[in-house]
Parts: C-alpha cells; structure tokens; sequence
C-alpha cells in the first residue's frame, strides 16, 4: 500500500501567479494538491509517496 507525507500550504488568494509558481515549484519536487479550500487565504493539502528507505514503520 502506497504511504505518503503530506503538508498544508497557507497562502493568500490576491496573487494567483505566485500561488501558481509554488504549486509548480513544489510539483516539481514530487508534491501533488489533493484539496484546496478558503476565501481570503488558501489551505492547500499537498502529498508525495514516501519511498520505502524513509518510512518509520
């Protein structure tokens, strides 16, 4: 069963070019969005697999 680690962004919602620089940026490093919500300010829960070698079963 695949495990992952997972992280909350808070970012403001004024600027959707730098919300979407982070997205990319972080995509690039193996992270995918799995839910957004907000009005103001945005949460974004993100997740990545956690490679065998790393996890602490």
């Amino acid at each position: 069963m695949a495990q992952y680690e997972y992280r909350v962004l808070h970012m403001p919602t004024t600027s959707v070019s730098v919300m979407n620089e982070r997205l990319n940026n972080d995509a690039r490093d193996g992270w995918e969005p799995v839910m957004m919500s907000g009005n103001e300010f945005i949460n974004v829960l993100i997740r990545r697999p956690v490679e065998a070698e790393e996890r602490q079963d």
